[in-house]
């Protein structure tokens, strides 16, 4: 049996108005440029238009996925597939298969990913929202260019050629459309082959509105980039001390409110670190001494010092009493998640056989 190359994988969610126009469009240029080394597969997130019936009858394999979003399809699509690569593009035909023909000249290279570049290819008039196209991808796509090194043009392209093998050791957790930016980060963090190619990118063909949410995704977005790798969070943490600084004898309120926002990222770092180790199942030395240390009493111990300054602090300093009040308020919030991380995802009761 000949070794397929690539899979074209169509994620799909009631897509019954453009599915078989993009299937056949798949099946074109996946004759022409990959002949008897391609398969198409549908993975369905849900369907309830008749989209399953449309696939049936054009003959094209179905993998019907458990978890609902956008990446949740596109990672049950790839583990199921049975080539060397992946390529993704939506169904709703703004990523025509035509672009086939710049990622088959990129396979001889092996890369681990190769992202098809909107912003450096040829858009259709009215394809992507003036807000997307000049403001929303830009920003993210300058941030991971900054923070992870990756010489990325365009984060969130919807047409990509993953390699199978190394996309199964990249531990994706994404389910929603946040999942096309942990895609580039963790190719980044495992240093993985990246390229890039010119792709056209159309006008959506469908006759409703899509499934994306500018503000929703684009904060998952940025909250993929900044949780991936909370080292940045550091200098936040030195960013907001320096302004408390700066700002002691000028404003009070913003003085103390900085040193309070310092004190939530510090906390939050630690955090992750803790989640880091449930996700990863690899520990390190931060979370080792979160598990270990007996944080309860400690935070008893922190409260009662904290406790008795607020009582020798006299009324005139008011603002100095609340502050340590709020800095009791964090210190108890963050106690309870990562208690409730330590109970019910570290030390939990196994799971059955």
């Amino acid at each position: 049996m000949t070794k397929l190359t690539v899979s074209l994988v169509i994620p799909c969610l009631n897509e019954a108005q453009t599915l078989r126009e993009c299937i056949l469009d798949a099946k074109k240029y996946g004759n022409k440029f990959f002949r008897n080394a391609y398969e198409i597969l549908v993975s369905d997130n849900g369907s309830t238009d008749g989209s399953l019936k449309i696939a049936k009858k054009e003959g094209i394999r179905i993998i019907k996925v458990p978890v609902r979003g956008y990446g949740a399809a596109l990672h049950w699509g790839i583990l199921n597939s049975k080539s060397t690569y992946s390529l993704i593009a939506d169904a709703d035909l703004s990523y025509p298969f035509s672009n086939l023909k710049m990622f088959k000249k990129m396979i001889i290279k092996k890369p681990d990913l190769v992202l098809g570049s909107r912003l450096k290819g040829k858009i259709e008039k009215g394809a992507m929202p003036f807000l997307h196209r000049y403001f929303g991808t830009p920003v993210l796509t300058a941030l991971i260019r900054i923070i992870y090194g990756i010489k990325t043009t365009d984060c969130n392209s919807g047409m990509r050629l993953i390699k199978n093998n190394f996309y199964k050791n990249l531990n994706m957790r994404n389910s929603g459309m946040e999942w096309a930016s942990e895609l580039l980060l963790k190719t980044a963090l495992k240093k993985g082959k990246y390229l890039e190619v010119k792709i056209d990118f159309k006008k959506d063909k469908r006759v409703r509105r899509p499934h994306l949410d500018t503000w929703a995704d684009g904060w998952r977005h940025l909250k993929s980039i900044v949780l991936l790798k909370a080292q940045i969070l550091n200098w936040g943490i030195v960013f907001l001390t320096v302004l408390s600084v700066f700002f002691y004898k000028r404003s009070f309120a913003i003085s103390f409110l900085s040193l309070s926002l310092a004190f939530v990222l510090f906390l939050s770092l630690l955090t992750l670190q803790l989640l880091k180790t449930v996700i990863e199942k690899r520990e390190n030395r931060i979370s080792n001494y979160l598990i270990q240390f007996k944080l309860v009493p400690l935070s008893f111990l922190a409260t009662f010092l904290i406790g008795v300054g607020i009582i020798l602090i006299p009324e005139s300093r008011l603002g100095t009493k609340l502050f340590l009040v709020n800095i009791i308020c964090i210190i108890y919030m963050w106690l309870f998640l990562v208690e409730t991380i330590k109970t019910h995802l570290i030390n939990k009761l196994p799971d059955a056989k």
